[in-house]
C-alpha cells in the first residue's frame, strides 16, 4: 500500500464533523426564519455572540459606527459568514483536544482569522462581490495541517522540523515527507463531510488559483489574502518561506491575477500591503482571541 492510499484510508476513518449549535444552522438553512428570530437564538450562545460582535466590528469592514446588537451584526456580516463561523467554530472545537500537537495552535488560528478578514477586504477593495463560501475558505484554508497534525503526528513533526531547518514552504516538505498536501487533504476530508463544493475548491487551489476554472475571482482572493497574511506578520510557522514582495510582483502567478482583471503592480501591491498593516494595527488583539 502506497503512501497516498495510506493517507486516503486514514482520513476515510476520521468521523463526521459535529456542528457545534445545530440549532442555529438549522434556522440559518430556512430561507422563511425572519432574521430577528435568529438573532434571538444567537444571543443565548454567548460565546458566538461575542464573536459575531468581534467580527462584524472589525476595522476590515469598515463600519462608521459600532455595533451593539446581534441582528445588527447579521446584517452587516450576512447569514453566510455567520454560517462561516459556526463551521469554524465546529472545526475548531473537534481539533482542539488536549493531545500533543506540533503546530503552534494559536500561532494557526491567528493566520487563519486574519486570512479571512484581508480576504473580506480584498473583495470589497476588488469589488468582486465575493461568493458565499469566501470567508469560511479563507478562514479554514489550512485546516490540512491540523489533521496531519492530528492523525499523522510524527510524519508532521518531521515537516515542522524540516522546516524551522530549511526554511521551505509547508507544501514542498509535506510532498516530500508524505506525498500529500495539507490543501489535498483537507479537500478528501471536506468532501467527506459534504461541504459545499465551491468552498471545498477554494481550499483545493488555495496555492494554485490559476487551476480552478470554475472559481477564478474567488480563488485569486483567498490566494492573495494567505500572502498577505504572511507578510503582514501572520504566517502558520514564523521559519516557513518567506515572501520577498518584488520577486511575488514579477512572477508568472502575478501576471495570471492581472490578467483576470486584479489592478495590481508592485506600486499597488505594497499599498495594500501598507493598507492592511493599517487594519491590522487598528484591530488590536480583539478579533484574534475569536478561537481563544
Amino acid at each position: 500500500m502506497d503512501k497516498i492510499e495510506k493517507i486516503i484510508r486514514k482520513i476515510e476513518q476520521i468521523p463526521t464533523l459535529p456542528i457545534v449549535s445545530r440549532h442555529i444552522m438549522t434556522l440559518l438553512e430556512d430561507d422563511e426564519v425572519p432574521l430577528k428570530k435568529i438573532a434571538e437564538v444567537i444571543e443565548k450562545d454567548m460565546a458566538l455572540a461575542a464573536n459575531l460582535l468581534k467580527i462584524a466590528n472589525s476595522p476590515f469592514y469598515g463600519t462608521l459606527s459600532k455595533i451593539s446588537s446581534i441582528d445588527h451584526a447579521i446584517a452587516i456580516l450576512g447569514i453566510s459568514e455567520v454560517k462561516a463561523m459556526l463551521m469554524a467554530s465546529s472545526i475548531h472545537h473537534f481539533f482542539s483536544t488536549p493531545e500533543t500537537h506540533s503546530l503552534d495552535r494559536k500561532r494557526f488560528w491567528h493566520h487563519s482569522i486574519i486570512c479571512s478578514q484581508i480576504a473580506k477586504h480584498l473583495s470589497l477593495h476588488f469589488k468582486t462581490g465575493g461568493e458565499d463560501g469566501l470567508f469560511l475558505a479563507a478562514l479554514i484554508h489550512d485546516m490540512g495541517k491540523i489533521i496531519f497534525d492530528r492523525y499523522f503526528h510524527d510524519e508532521f513533526i518531521t515537516i515542522i522540523d524540516t522546516i524551522r531547518e530549511e526554511h521551505e514552504s509547508f507544501s514542498m516538505v509535506e510532498k516530500r515527507v508524505l506525498g500529500a498536501t495539507h490543501y489535498q487533504i483537507a479537500a478528501k476530508i471536506m468532501q467527506q463531510w459534504n461541504f459545499p463544493e465551491s468552498v471545498t475548491m477554494l481550499v483545493f487551489y488555495h496555492h494554485a488559483p490559476w487551476q480552478d476554472k470554475n472559481h477564478t475571482t474567488s480563488s485569486i482572493i483567498v490566494y492573495l489574502a494567505n500572502i498577505l497574511a504572511k507578510i503582514v506578520g501572520y504566517p502558520c510557522m514564523e521559519e516557513e518561506k518567506k515572501i520577498d514582495v518584488t520577486s511575488f510582483c514579477k512572477s508568472k502567478a502575478m501576471k495570471y491575477i492581472v490578467q483576470n482583471g486584479f489592478d495590481l503592480d508592485e506600486k499597488k501591491f505594497r499599498t495594500l500591503i501598507k493598507n492592511i498593516r493599517k487594519l491590522v494595527a487598528d484591530e488590536g488583539r480583539s478579533i484574534l482571541s475569536i478561537f481563544q
